[in-house]
């Protein structure tokens, strides 16, 4: 009996190792494209490749337990279930919509900065986590509208921010801490407190604001910005009011 006690605990010892070693190899590779990134936060490779590594270690430890696990969410748990999956957006057809409504002032606001619906690779999630990965990609410039933040380099560290209020973002976090280190070995103190400013603004939004990670955008197209920001009490200080809207108004 305590020879197989002592080999189970054994067996137990030798997993743990194995997933510590997994662990370092996916964080060395998130500090890898963290340093990439820092050096040009353009290269969104780099943001796909800290967020891949990083569901690789979450979707373990989710599953011992270990983690704030986001799929608690009844709503969430049913889109994983049914493998939700919206259709590309059609920016053509969302143009046509009143430059107040979700989908009309998401299409302006993707045609005004000159982005792509398509820019990240498409891919079957086999897990949980890439499934909430592979959502927050499709939505996310969908949350760039919602929050009022915009696509610079502290604005999107903003958005990481909200991103962490939200749910447990390994993610968020490595962005948020490549940004603060950039400035400060640069020696540039004023835009270190840009970013501390703009990362603790959007974590304090996200934190009072509804969990938005089950929510179909999608259904929701024709219905004003404002009125989605009250139901979901979306309200990041100075970003958003009606002044974002009257900017779409103007670009239709």
């Amino acid at each position: 009996m305590f020879a197989f006690l002592r080999k189970t605990g054994d067996t137990g010892r030798l997993i743990e190792r194995q997933r510590r070693r997994y662990y370092l190899s996916n964080n060395l590779l998130s500090l890898y494209a963290a340093f990439r990134l820092a050096r040009n936060p353009q290269a969104t490779k780099y943001v796909f490749m800290i967020g891949d590594t990083q569901d690789n270690i979450a979707e373990s430890e989710r599953r011992l337990g270990r983690y704030p696990d986001p799929f608690q969410s009844g709503a969430l748990e049913a889109l994983w279930q049914g493998g939700y999956r919206a259709e590309r957006y059609d920016l053509d057809e969302l143009l046509k919509l009143p430059a107040h409504t979700l989908g009309g002032a998401f299409a302006r606001h993707m045609r005004a900065s000159q982005l792509q619906v398509d820019y990240y690779q498409e891919r079957q999630p086999c897990t949980r986590m890439q499934f909430l990965r592979q959502r927050m990609r499709q939505t996310h410039d969908i949350w760039h509208v919602l929050t009022g933040y915009g696509t610079d380099e502290f604005e999107e560290v903003g958005i990481q921010g909200f991103y962490a209020g939200q749910y447990m973002s390994n993610m968020a976090a490595i962005i948020a801490a490549g940004a603060f280190l950039k400035s400060i070995f640069r020696v540039r103190f004023a835009e270190l407190q840009k970013h501390v400013d703009a990362f603790c603004e959007g974590y304090c939004a996200g934190k009072r604001a509804e969990n938005l990670l089950a929510v179909k955008w999608e259904e929701l197209w024709g219905e004003s910005v404002e009125s989605l920001r009250r139901r979901y009490r979306i309200n990041v200080p100075g970003r958003t009011d009606t002044t974002t809207v009257w900017e779409f108004k103007a670009a239709a």
